[in-house]
């Protein structure tokens, strides 16, 4: 055995979370978070459209005026939600995979939105605008799945808005093979029934949630956290939550302000 004695071992210190830079710092970020309000109201907008064509207009088997109005709000919709995308693709490594990614959802949600405008018109068939439609949904869910997974334990992006962000995409995506299976099981009605039940109730959460989770995008894009932190605002952590200032530090406020 060797005398030498062993000295300390070297404290391994874990890695930290990369981080990113906080929404609302970015330049760009402004115009993206007014986009981001617009595809909100959108949204809001196709979803009481829908809502009003399968209560009022389906059951009377026309004159689908709702059903024209979704058609053009849903394309607008799909092109007013990708400044906001590309602002926090941003935030990630741009590689060249991320590139390919971004510029594939950018080119499936122009597709989606000028087919969603054009059949409002009635310039293309149903058929192949629904399958272009169907294109743009799934970009834009993948990519709010994996993007808002890969910066869920970044510092500095909310954890609120990754964790939401990417339920709702990955709703989107579970509720179309949902249906598909349902509609290839015609033999199975009772099979067939659980099946849209189960694609029908995640995909309208996923379908309502989208819209909101783009308006609360826009408030982070406008809304920079150095603003959020100031005084009389209520502290707000990486997490998104916000914690309002204490007794003692208002009062401690008041009185530097009254000197």
């Amino acid at each position: 055995m060797s005398g030498r004695r062993s000295g300390p071992r070297a404290r391994v210190r874990p890695d930290r979370p990369a981080r990113v830079i906080p929404l609302g710092e970015l330049k760009g970020d402004v115009l993206a978070g007014a986009a981001a309000y617009a595809a909100a109201g959108l949204g809001a907008a196709g979803v009481a459209s829908l809502a009003a064509m399968y209560a009022v207009e389906v059951p009377r088997g026309g004159p689908f005026v709702f059903g024209a109005i979704n058609d053009f709000v849903g394309g607008m919709f799909y092109v007013a939600a990708l400044p906001a995308i590309i602002q926090i693709h941003r935030r990630l490594d741009g590689g060249p995979w991320s590139r390919a990614g971004l510029a594939a959802v950018a080119a499936a949600s122009g597709a989606a939105g000028a087919s969603g405008v054009l059949l409002s018109l009635q310039v293309v068939p149903i058929a192949p605008s629904t399958a272009v439609s169907i294109g743009g949904i799934v970009a834009q869910a993948g990519w709010a799945a994996v993007v808002n997974h890969h910066l869920l334990h970044r510092t500095g992006y909310p954890r609120r808005l990754a964790l939401s962000g990417r339920a709702i995409g990955v709703g989107m995506l579970a509720a179309l093979p949902l249906a598909t299976a349902g509609y290839a099981l015609p033999g199975a009605p009772a099979l067939q029934r659980i099946l849209y039940a189960c694609a029908g109730t995640i995909g309208i959460a996923a379908y309502i949630g989208w819209p909101i989770w783009l308006f609360a995008t826009g408030r982070r894009l406008r809304t920079p956290l150095r603003i959020m932190n100031e005084p009389g605002m209520g502290r707000v952590n990486s997490s998104g939550r916000s914690r309002r200032p204490s007794f003692a530090t208002r009062r401690t406020s008041q009185r530097g302000d009254s000197c």
